[in-house]
């Protein structure tokens, strides 16, 4: 224990003694023959604070407004119970079935009807995460996807989605992000089973994605002179809804699930009891 260690021990005994500071600070700059404000100096904190380490909780899929109920409040205990300090979601935060490239069920609601449902499906997420960087994904794409179809800019025919939601202030949508070097991103990418491992491998970076409903966990690769993972965060999808009749016949099934990546070197995945929904 050098000086200044030493001298912060004694002056910690000497307070909890009820010595008062500058008293404190006297006795101690006479003991080790220091100067007051030498002594003083010696106590006072470092000046540089420690980062605080960015704790990030992943959000799977929704496809509002046929996301599973419970989920929202599962995801908020995870991320209680781990600290989390800031949120994403991966993506396909709406499902946009009525407005889909592929056959649409003709039993569901059409596009204004499933947008007022989504719409009123969203209040509690606002509620509940008022801060959410959210992920651009191939679902939340599709109004842009058929205007560019029929020849339509959508920057100029398409207001941007945080104004067709009224997102909160603390929500933005991204294409992608890159938090302490991880990158999250949708999953265009990495698609299949082996998909969000293979992202992973292909890049040489940390990444996180959802789009593969099937996937949950982390896979780790390594070359030569580095190790990379590939997270995959599974969705939060309710499957019985009419939206995912075409998954019925579908070996795998979806996961329920969400991630935490901790200082982007601590990646962990919660599969959700569906006995909790």
């Amino acid at each position: 224990m050098n000086k200044k260690q030493l001298i912060r021990h004694e002056f910690d005994i000497l307070k909890q003694g009820g010595c008062s500071k500058q008293g404190a600070i006297e006795i101690l700059a006479e003991r080790h023959n220091v100067g007051y404000d030498t002594c003083s100096r010696y106590l006072r904190k470092d000046a540089k604070k420690k980062k605080k380490e960015t704790i990030v909780g992943i959000i799977g899929d929704t496809h509002l407004p046929y996301e599973l109920d419970g989920y929202m409040d599962w995801c908020k205990s995870v991320f209680d119970a781990e600290g989390v300090n800031k949120v994403i979601h991966i993506g396909d935060l709406f499902d946009n079935h009525a407005l889909s490239f592929h056959d649409s069920e003709p039993a569901l609601k059409g596009a204004r009807g499933e947008y007022i449902d989504a719409l009123e499906r969203l209040e509690p997420w606002k509620e509940t995460f008022p801060e959410i960087i959210h992920i651009n994904g191939n679902h939340d794409a599709i109004p842009a996807r058929q205007l560019t179809k029929l020849g339509l800019d959508p920057q100029i025919y398409l207001r941007p989605v945080k104004e067709v939601y009224d997102f909160p202030v603390g929500w933005k949508t991204v294409d992608e992000i890159e938090i302490d070097g991880v990158l999250y991103h949708h999953g265009h990418t990495s698609c299949g089973v082996n998909g969000f491992r293979n992202d992973a491998k292909n890049r040489m970076q940390n990444t996180v994605s959802g789009h593969a409903h099937g996937n949950l966990g982390v896979s780790w690769t390594a070359c030569h002179h580095r190790a990379v993972w590939g997270m995959a965060v599974g969705c939060g999808i309710d499957n019985s809804k009419m939206a995912f009749a075409y998954g019925k016949h579908f070996k795998n099934k979806p996961i329920v699930g969400c991630g935490i990546v901790r200082g982007g070197k601590d990646p962990r995945t919660y599969a959700m009891d569906l006995g909790e929904a």
